[in-house]
């Protein structure tokens, strides 16, 4: 087996199917990139069992073959060498890379003992995947990030005919982002690891594939492809606890907002929450005690119902705010303060947060 290809090129294809390579592995073969070399182009693919990322990349290849190579180790050394020409021919139980003067040499990895890769699911359905990828970052902030309740790491994604919606929730706050897409079947109902989604989703661009079937899901874009296993776990009902009105809502600028709870927030100790009044025409924002040091500022809004007196989490806010592609954005609250408050700014995106009580 022997090919060669611009450095910078093959990066960036291992790169991308390195995603499918568990950083602690349960056995050390699924720690390989598998290279495939066939008629002028390469085929790369990392896998783990829960997932897999593949891709491909034009090559001049000057004989067929494969290999398994380390892949953390292939990725980083091919990486150094920029956009320089590498060859990579194989030998035996070795791999030499040749790039100018630089010359080393791998050891590579029983190709026999590598397992086989699940085929792609089929198509469910087309979708933009900058707004793909944009509703994800909106949503992803409020799954679980540890394993005490598995199911809320995952996020739940379903569609209803033309829309495609994210479902996440931490117990504390949950968020859904709705977009459009174009189904090319049945709707679809899956829960899939948040931490894969996420990575899968960086960098999307174009229009993208997704792919399902009973136990995989998939995204596909161009010359690239990923799936991870689907989860076998009942996720809450959480669509149902989204308002479809609110009795009361201050509608206020968001940069603004985000820029007083930052400094407000400075003086709020450790697990305590910021306060938020609003009357009139005014929203005040405060933080800290009176045996300890305090914050206040007032900014201009638009109040629609009865005055309000709330407290929250300042992170959860915060991240709330960030995530929100808008100018402005609308917190409404039920006539039971108690009950989460509804943030919403932007088409297709909304997100709960439970108040602190006061």
């Amino acid at each position: 087996m022997k090919f060669t290809i611009p450095a910078n090129a093959l990066a960036d294809a291992a790169a991308y199917a390195s995603k499918g390579i568990n950083p602690r592995p349960p056995m050390p073969i699924l720690s390989g990139l598998l290279i495939e070399a066939v008629a002028g182009t390469l085929r790369i693919s990392g896998f783990d069992y829960d997932k897999s990322a593949r891709t491909s990349v034009a090559a001049d290849v000057h004989a067929d073959g494969n290999v398994l190579l380390p892949g953390k180790m292939f990725t980083e050394i091919i990486r150094k060498f920029g956009k320089k020409t590498v060859t990579v021919e194989v030998n035996g139980s070795a791999a030499t890379l040749t790039s100018g003067s630089a010359v080393f040499k791998i050891g590579t990895m029983p190709v026999a003992d590598f397992p086989p890769m699940p085929g792609l699911p089929a198509a469910a359905g087309k979708v933009d995947g900058d707004v793909f990828a944009a509703a994800v970052a909106q949503v992803i902030g409020a799954a679980a990030t540890d394993n005490t309740l598995p199911v809320l790491t995952g996020v739940k994604i379903v569609s209803e005919g033309p829309q495609l919606s994210f479902l996440t929730t931490d117990r504390y706050r949950l968020a859904q982002a709705t977009i459009p897409w174009a189904p090319a079947g049945d709707d679809i109902s899956v829960l899939v690891r948040g931490s894969w989604l996420a990575e899968a989703a960086k960098n999307l661009a174009g229009e993208a594939q997704i792919l399902a079937s009973e136990n995989l899901f998939g995204i596909r874009s161009g010359n690239r492809a990923a799936t991870a296993t689907i989860l076998d776990l009942e996720y809450p009902k959480i669509q149902t606890l989204f308002p479809e009105s609110t009795e009361t809502t201050i509608t206020v600028d968001r940069s603004e907002l985000a820029d007083v709870l930052g400094r407000v927030s400075l003086v709020a100790e450790q697990n305590t929450p910021v306060r938020i009044t609003a009357s009139g025409a005014e929203l005040v924002i405060e933080a800290g005690t009176g045996v300890g040091a305090t914050g206040t500022e007032t900014i201009p809004c638009e109040l629609d119902g009865t005055d309000v007196e709330v407290a929250f989490n300042p992170g959860y806010f915060a991240w709330s705010l960030a995530v929100t592609p808008s100018e402005q954005v609308t917190i409404g609250f039920q006539k039971n303060r108690a009950k989460p408050a509804l943030i919403t700014g932007h088409d297709g995106l909304a997100h709960l947060i439970m108040p602190v009580k006061l």
